[in-house]
């Protein structure tokens, strides 16, 4: 085979299995969205064939001869070329021994899931969703049977959110969650809660839909690819390349804080999705190859931005122009103390940032019970109680506000929930390592967000589809990275708030 013939066939390759992406990612943003219910059905019968061409295309004999032979001539090759085999190699050696009917069929049953995990929740009967998220688990030990056997189900699971993370990495990190964190919440616990009443009322569903259009227009969202609509669970999705961007939020009546901070946390995932250069698109890096970094700017942009005084600042008049009633009764500070309210809730979503380590430290602990087979799924409620109960001080009697709170585990992602963790630890240390060339927070106050925007292009946006994360982070900051400054970031700001 002829170098450059190889080369135009990989490019081929690509934009092929990217457009069948774009369609699998249409019909699951329908799912979500717009579908009728009764319809997953229907949905599987396109995905039945949509997923076995997929297979057929990645894990093929012609694609695996393809990537041997570009692997014998990696020096040759561009960097994008050398990262998008980079990413294949590492899909083809955990899914090609996998076989076809498996492959499609656990593709099927994360459709059936999410549809059952809508019925559980609108009927909040756990019954309704537990043999899902039994046979969800189970599959996914199976299949992580067909790739390196040297890991653990658990760890084949992080490493695919995060390549090269580990139980015995994420230990590590959670042991901070409950030697630092922990102690911090129960301190502030003690302390009079600060009264966040300036979001609670009756706020119209089309004011906070001018609020999220403002959100994405200030912080330099670029509107011609991007889309907005509403979700049970909010989610943004790309739709074959960073080109096409769909985003669904989640809008209360009773607190408008909700889907702003929903809205701040989407548009991270924007910025960094359409901030990486056009010539990745249609690659197999057109895309963060680290989860965890995503998260990491998720958390940068939410709370080190959104839930700082001066960001508070910026859209107070905003804010009182669009909730006159009760915003215009309240001062910048007290919304500032308001969004830095530290509760003790079963909710993951929309709590702060002190307890929502712990909110994740169950999840955690409880997906690698699971996988390692030392709980069962009948106990999951029981067990989900106890760790609330442990952790947070929470009764948790409801589904709803239990263990169906989350649609993640229908959608088969095992094993996501951690890099959020990892992710703060980055955030930190980029903004840390952000100060010392932008005035964060002077830009912030003046409502200019192109320097930020600048530095994080730079540094994370166009560089982490390209390189792996010990090399984005190695960068910025050094290697390898620890909870250091995050629970340094975290101690500062709520000592400050909670005068501990």
């Amino acid at each position: 085979m002829e170098l450059e013939k190889a080369r135009a066939e990989f490019k081929r390759l690509q934009e092929r299995v990217k457009a069948i992406n774009h369609a699998v990612s249409l019909i699951f943003f329908d799912g979500e969205t717009a579908a009728p219910p009764n319809t997953a059905d229907n949905r599987i019968r396109a995905l039945e064939t949509l997923n076995a061409t997929n297979y057929n295309l990645k894990y093929g004999d012609s694609s695996i001869e393809l990537m041997d032979f570009l692997l014998e001539h990696e020096s040759e090759l561009t960097q994008i070329e050398k990262s998008s085999l980079r990413e294949m190699k590492r899909d083809i050696d955990k899914r090609r021994n996998v076989p076809r009917d498996k492959y499609v069929s656990y593709e099927n049953l994360l459709v059936s899931a999410q549809d059952a995990w809508h019925r559980a929740l609108d009927e909040q009967n756990y019954s309704l969703f537990r043999p899902y998220i039994e046979t969800i688990f189970e599959r996914v030990g199976e299949l992580s049977t067909y790739g390196d056997t040297s890991m653990s189900p658990y760890d084949y699971c992080l490493d695919n959110y995060e390549p090269g993370t580990s139980t015995a990495m994420y230990d590590e990190v959670m042991s901070g969650v409950k030697s630092e964190i922990i102690p911090l919440f129960h301190q502030i616990m003690e302390k009079p809660l600060l009264d966040d009443s300036c979001f609670k009322g009756d706020f119209p569903i089309d004011k906070q839909e001018e609020l999220s259009r403002y959100l994405m227009n200030m912080l330099g969202v670029d509107m011609d690819h991007v889309t907005i609509t509403t979700a049970e669970h909010p989610f943004s999705r790309t739709m074959g390349s960073h080109f096409d961007v769909r985003v669904a939020t989640k809008y209360s009546r009773r607190d408008f804080s909700l889907s702003l901070y929903t809205m701040l946390f989407e548009i991270a995932h924007i910025l960094h999705v359409t901030g990486q250069d056009d010539d990745v698109a249609y690659t197999f890096v057109d895309d963060s190859a680290s989860l965890g970094i995503r998260e990491g700017q998720t958390y940068f942009y939410e709370n080190i931005i959104g839930r700082s005084r001066a960001f508070i600042e910026l859209m107070y008049p905003k804010l009182k122009e669009l909730f006159p009633n009760p915003i215009a009764e309240f001062t910048p500070e007290e919304l500032y103390l308001a969004v830095n309210k530290v509760n003790a809730g079963p909710i993951r979503i929309g709590s702060d940032e002190v307890s929502n380590n712990l909110h994740i430290l169950v999840r955690y602990e409880i997906e690698k019970a699971l996988m390692d087979r030392s709980l069962s799924v009948n106990d999951l409620p029981d067990a989900w109680a106890e760790k609330y109960k442990e952790y947070l001080g929470v009764e948790v009697t409801d589904p709803v506000q239990g263990v169906l709170q989350d649609i993640h585990w229908a959608h088969g992602s095992i094993g996501y929930f951690p890099t959020s963790l990892l992710g703060r630890c980055y955030s930190a240390i980029v903004a840390e390592k952000m100060r010392e060339e932008v005035d964060l927070e002077g830009e912030v106050l003046a409502g200019d967000f192109s320097k930020i925007n600048k530095w994080n292009k730079d540094h994370i946006w166009t560089r982490s589809g390209l390189y792996e994360t010990e090399a984005v982070m190695k960068e910025i900051a050094g290697w390898p990275v620890t909870a250091d400054a995050y629970i340094k970031y975290l101690k500062a700001k709520y000592s400050e708030l909670y005068n501990l």
